[in-house]
């Protein structure tokens, strides 16, 4: 997805070909929003573990 956002030839805006509407820029957010869901479970689980009795 890096290499995709970084290539100064493709339009972000620009609609996928063997998409339904959608663009590079659209999916690269929803990497970026799913990256960051997961990010917090891991911080959460981080939290409960060092909370957790020893």
């Amino acid at each position: 997805m890096q290499e995709l956002i970084a290539d100064t030839k493709l339009d972000l805006l620009a609609r996928i070909p063997h998409g339904s509407g959608q663009t590079l820029l659209r999916e690269a957010l929803l990497v970026a929003d799913h990256n960051a869901y997961h990010l917090g479970q891991l911080v959460l689980l981080r939290q409960v573990l060092e909370a957790a009795p020893k």
